[in-house]
């Protein structure tokens, strides 16, 4: 019998991390909890089904679906609600969200369940084939990095603000009994470096874009060390996007391709532009939750570009054309319809690192060390792919802007720009028709609070600072 149930519980947990789930509500279930990780790790054949089950895990429209990419832009001042909407979202374009906010709990609660996931991976002691062993494990360690690093992100002030701030709990063990405090965003950062650390070690492979490969490690690597936003860390992500750059093989996906970059479906061969993405199809995705739904003017179509964003594009550069001026029926005329992912049918993929933003990340670092000349090299040699009529000859402050502008056009909808606005402490403005058109960096609602549920379940935690009732 005890043989029998083994089994059983085996096969759930197969079917979980296989497909994602046996049905949909599954991946909202703790995982790994039926059955101890020593019991259902047994061989690298089952750490691969754990890893395929993890990366399903980040595609929920919790995460990556939908509310990481969407938020970081319409927090911002990249994307608007059209004045016709579902109701989805409008609490945070309006700041008037509260502390059981049920995205912001998306977030925090899916984010937990992957590292969860990714935990036990690290943990377990399978037999096989050492370098697969190896080469999942070391994808368990980048997962997990990344979604610390989002988790720091949206709950916690930068880096650039204080470093012994308080960040978000570190659990990199599985105890259904844990009570974890906050640990400081500094400990968090260097979890997070470490972990990228053991992942480039460990990764030897990578055939294509669906799942993180060394360099794509180091893409992350820069990004975290951009992040920290001192000469030290500046330092490591010129080395870093330099090396990917370099090294990787993977190239700015031309002027005349972009528009075909952005609807192409499926993973893609490591060559362009693509250092790791998420893939949704048909079968993989969040349905009418999926960020395409939201954009889409065949779906929700929720989601507008800002005309102040439109206008900031040349009529040579190539991006503009990611952004469709149209009508929304009964709601806006004209409608900046945004066009980087597929409608409906097509899902897309939502991306995570391009070398795009290596060349953005190198010319920020470089600035900020002093060498002008090579932030305008590596500006110029992303905008050569992207407007043909397109210069650089800034210099001093005027460059920094310039490089912070691009980086904006650049990274567009794909979650980039909030993040940038608060590590540079910056006043967010322009965004019209909000009920907060401008947020100041002191506002306290430019950090989520902790998910109420998390604080009735756990005293050790603290609530940030004005979200205390």
């Amino acid at each position: 019998m005890k043989l029998n149930i083994k089994s059983s519980l085996l096969i759930g947990f197969l079917c979980l991390t296989i497909l994602g789930s046996c049905k949909k509500e599954f991946l909202n279930l703790p995982p790994y909890t039926a059955v101890d990780e020593k019991e259902a790790l047994l061989t690298d054949t089952d750490l691969l089904s754990a890893v395929t089950g993890t990366y399903a895990g980040m595609r929920v429209f919790d995460l990556y679906g939908r509310s990481i990419p969407l938020m970081g832009d319409l927090w911002a001042d990249n994307v608007t609600l059209s004045t016709r909407n579902a109701g989805r979202y409008t609490e945070i374009f309006n700041l008037n969200f509260v502390i059981n906010n049920q995205w912001y709990t998306g977030i925090w609660t899916n984010a937990y369940r992957v590292i969860n996931r990714a935990n036990n991976i690290i943990h377990s002691t399978p037999t096989g084939n050492e370098v697969n062993i190896n080469q999942y494990k070391g994808e368990a360690y980048a997962i997990r990095a990344l979604m610390y690093f989002e988790l720091v992100r949206f709950f916690a002030r930068p880096y650039t603000d204080n470093p012994n701030g308080m960040g978000v709990p570190l659990v990199l063990k599985f105890d259904i009994e844990g009570m974890p405090a906050r640990n400081t965003v500094d400990e968090v950062y260097k979890q997070v470096l470490a972990d990228l650390g053991q992942a480039y070690t460990l990764i030897t492979t990578g055939t294509n874009t669906s799942r993180f490969t060394k360099y794509a490690v180091r893409a992350l690597e820069a990004r975290v060390n951009l992040h920290k936003g001192n000469n030290a860390a500046y330092q490591l992500a010129l080395n870093e996007a330099k090396e990917v750059i370099d090294n990787s093989k993977v190239t700015l996906v031309p002027a005349s391709g972009l528009g075909a970059y952005w609807n192409a479906t499926g993973s893609n061969t490591l060559r362009t532009e693509t250092l790791f993405e998420l893939v949704s199809d048909q079968i993989d995705n969040a349905g009418f939750d999926e960020l395409a739904y939201f954009f889409g003017q065949q779906g929700y179509g929720d989601g507008l570009a800002y005309k102040s964003l439109y206008d900031l594009y040349s009529a040579t550069d190539e991006r503009k054309k990611l952004i469709e001026v149209g009508v929304r029926a009964n709601a806006e005329n004209p409608a900046f319809i945004i066009k980087k992912y597929p409608d409906l049918e097509k899902y897309g993929t939502k991306k995570i690192l391009r070398i795009s933003e290596m060349y953005l990340t190198a010319a920020e670092a470089a600035y900020n060390l002093g060498q002008e000349g090579v932030a305008r090299d590596y500006l110029a040699a992303l905008l050569k792919e992207r407007d043909a009529a397109a210069t650089v000859t800034e210099s001093g402050a005027a460059l920094f802007e310039r490089i912070i502008l691009e980086r904006r056009k650049e990274l567009a909808f794909e979650g980039d720009r909030y993040h940038t606005l608060n590590r540079l402490k910056r006043e967010v403005t322009g965004r019209e028709r909000s009920q907060a058109p401008t947020i100041p960096y002191s506002n306290f609602r430019r950090i989520a609070p902790i998910p109420q549920t998390e604080l009735d379940r756990n005293p050790e935690l603290k609530q940030n600072d004005g979200w205390e009732q």
